[in-house]
């Protein structure tokens, strides 16, 4: 279609056809994609420049104030406008101005239009002279029509040898392209209805949730999750006024706030100096994209807080606004004027912050004013409400006063009678009171077989490896044990005796041999007499060692103390070839025929009570217990011994050892085993019942609370 002449080759043709398909495909599909205006628009532009190979081009769109360019390419070359290469064109503010009118009138109209260059006629009205286009190009206007309002013009500056039919061509494309130009202008005023009514939904609910109630903490959540979603950003924090502080008592997102949070500690120092200047404060990354505007420059007193606070926090758009109560006159109206004054005080403020791209800075700011005045007026009430004298009497005499109607007296009566009687019952109705601890069940005389020195288990008597209840006898060998150490002792000094005895016999023979001629008979007799007496007290010596060995030696052999039964079980098992130290207990026998008697673990809290009521009481205290095995059957004893130390018990903690004397004649054969299990109940008295009930949170009051 940019050829004059009609001779043009057929491939040709299917060339500029496919170009022109594909360019009104790609536009078309721009057109019902969601991307910017100003992307939509330069790329419809340079398509139609490009496939008409025009010189330039425009888009013009309609504002309140009139047309206003959106986009261009080579404005310049055109002489409609001053630039680097239009600077020694003549008139180029009147061509500008004549441009501008015969815009004005294109857009009047509905339908396409081509000027030649330097065309039009020339009225009285038009006072620079010039004509309808004052360019050396042929204009070919396109008007964007949406539902028959002219909403823009394209604008195509072509070359000016240009054939008639190829102008009807370029106007046909250009209608397509201006047709999708309209398509894509209603598809983006139907997302912004759309947006907006998204908006103002999401803002009744947001009007509905903070003005609910009267609960400060309550509105400043509603504020911040609410709000952030409203806003549009990443992050909401609110501060509520409490007296000349404004701490923070909300974050979007969560449900309790650390205080000592070096970032909380910065946005409280941030909010106290914006509130003071009592204006909005607005800040946002200058290397954001490149529709994000230039951030204004900080003012000297919030240049600092500012500083430490984006240390600490990674926001791209900051902003503080100071929630100023709104200022209402006599008949009702707000006056913002004063509202603004020094006088008015802010009840709180909210910190903003996003951290990603801030395309939608100017929507975000506009909802932002918007959330932190419905912000205001709610969290006025509600501090008005919480500051009313005695409100805390005031709500529960509410509460009370449905109950204190003349119909409902007598049930008001008859229920706080009860409670007060119910209450001094608490105090005066006595009850029994016992205590509990861990029990078991034991034979009263119960001996252990310790190891008397180091060494290992040898032998074990036959009694120790059957699986069945063994009984044995005083004096009847348990355990032998081994000491290769004392076996080696025991040999060296056996050693050492019999090489002395040997050397003690050839030093008798020798003083028999002493031949009496030699002169010096007499000394070699009292040398060997001398030699004799040493070996006889070495022998001495190494005798006393080896009955010492000896008596180590039947050391290693343990014996049972008394008659009775082995309580440990799988002895074989727990002591065959196992290293023992000095002091280990192998083996438990106890004397299953005598007495029995029940050892209660009571809890160290508890033994004070036990050691009064002994002497309030009597000394023997009645204990009534149940066996685990038997819980139907109760059981009778009395307290015999309580110990005077406190150890720990397993789980229970520290305990105190308390001995029940029972009758085992009343307990039947089967349900004696050592260390069964017993439920006890040590009868302490009386006490009221107050105190019975509720004994365990006297006492943690009294220790957790009041100490």
């Amino acid at each position: 279609m940019t050829q004059d002449s009609p001779a043009t080759e057929p491939a040709a043709y299917e060339d500029t056809w496919r170009e022109i398909e594909e360019v009104v495909q790609e536009v078309t599909r721009q057109s019902r994609a969601v991307v910017p205006a100003d992307r939509f628009f330069t790329g419809l532009l340079q398509n139609s420049i490009r496939t008409l190979a025009a010189t330039g081009g425009a888009i013009w769109l309609r504002h309140p104030d009139g047309l206003r360019l959106e986009h261009q390419v080579n404005l310049v070359r055109t002489g409609l406008v001053t630039g680097p290469d239009a600077d020694d064109i003549p008139n180029v503010e009147q061509r500008s101005q004549q441009h501008q009118r015969l815009l004005e009138r294109i857009s009047r109209q509905t339908e396409t239009h081509a000027i030649s260059p330097q065309s039009g006629t020339m009225s009285a009205a038009d006072p620079d002279g010039l004509p309808e286009n004052p360019t050396d190009f042929l204009l070919l206007f396109c008007p964007v029509t949406v539902d028959n309002r002219v909403l823009g013009v394209l604008e195509i500056f072509q070359r000016p040898n240009v054939s008639p039919g190829a102008v009807q061509g370029f106007l046909r494309f250009l209608a397509a392209l201006a047709e999708l130009a309209a398509d894509f202008l209603r598809n983006s005023q139907l997302r912004e209805l759309q947006d907006r009514a998204t908006l103002w939904s999401q803002f009744e609910q947001f009007t509905e949730r903070v003005h609910g109630g009267l609960d400060v903490d309550q509105i400043a959540a509603s504020i911040a999750n609410d709000g952030r979603h409203l806003i549009g950003c990443d992050k909401v924090t609110v501060a509520v006024q409490k007296g000349s502080r404004y701490p923070v008592r909300a974050v979007s997102g969560l449900d309790s706030i650390d205080r000592r949070s070096n970032v909380l500690r910065a946005a409280q120092d941030l909010i106290r100096r914006v509130v003071v200047t009592r204006e909005p404060f607005w800040y946002q990354d200058s290397a954001d994209e490149d529709h994000a505007q230039p951030h204004v420059d900080i003012a000297p007193q919030l240049e600092d807080a500012v500083h430490k606070y984006l240390d600490e926090s990674p926001a791209r758009l900051l902003a503080v606004f100071p929630l100023m109560p709104p200022s209402t006159s006599e008949d009702g109206t707000v006056n913002a004027k004063q509202n603004r004054s020094r006088a008015a005080k802010p009840v709180g403020a909210i910190l903003i912050e996003r951290f990603e791209g801030l395309s939608t800075s100017g929507l975000t700011r506009h909802r932002s004013e918007v959330v932190a005045k419905q912000s205001a007026a709610a969290l006025k009430n509600a501090l008005e409400h919480s500051n009313l004298p005695f409100l805390p009497v005031l709500r529960l005499v509410g509460k009370a006063g449905w109950h204190l109607k003349l119909r409902q007296l007598p049930r008001t009566v008859l229920v706080l009678g009860t409670l007060v009687a119910a209450a001094i019952a608490l105090f005066v109705v006595p009850a029994d009171f016992t205590l509990e601890g861990h029990g078991e069940l034991q034979p009263a005389v119960r001996r252990g077989v310790f190891a008397s020195s180091d060494g290992v288990v040898a032998t074990l008597a036959p009694a120790l490896t059957t699986d069945e209840t063994t009984t044995v006898s005083a004096g009847e060998t348990l355990v032998e044990l081994s000491n290769t150490d004392l076996d080696f002792e025991l040999t060296r000094v056996l050693g050492e005796i019999r090489t002395a005895k040997e050397s003690l016999s050839t030093k008798k023979v020798e003083q028999l041999n002493v031949d009496d001629s030699n002169p010096n008979w007499e000394s070699q007799l009292e040398k060997l007499s001398a030699e004799e007496k040493e070996l006889e007290v070495s022998i001495a010596s190494l005798e006393a060692q080896l009955k010492v060995l000896r008596l180590q030696q039947s050391d290693l052999i343990l014996t049972s103390p008394i008659d009775g039964q082995i309580l440990t079980w799988e002895a074989a098992r727990i002591l065959e070839s196992r290293p023992v130290r000095r002091g280990d207990l192998l083996v438990e026998v106890a004397d299953v025929a005598g007495p029995w008697v029940l050892e209660i673990h009571v809890p160290d809290q508890d033994v004070g009570y036990v050691n009064d009521a002994r002497r309030e009481l009597k000394p023997d205290l009645d204990v009534s217990f149940i066996l685990a095995t038997d819980p139907k059957t109760t059981w009778h004893g009395t307290v015999r011994d309580v110990a005077s130390d406190t150890r720990s018990y397993g789980e229970s903690g520290p305990t105190v050892l308390v001995t029940v004397e029972i009758d085992r004649s009343d307990i039947p054969e089967n349900q004696l085993r050592p260390g069964a299990t017993v439920i006890p109940h040590i009868h302490a008295g009386q006490r009221p019942i107050g105190f019975v009930w509720f004994r365990e949170l006297i006492h943690t009051v009294q220790t957790k609370l009041l100490f």
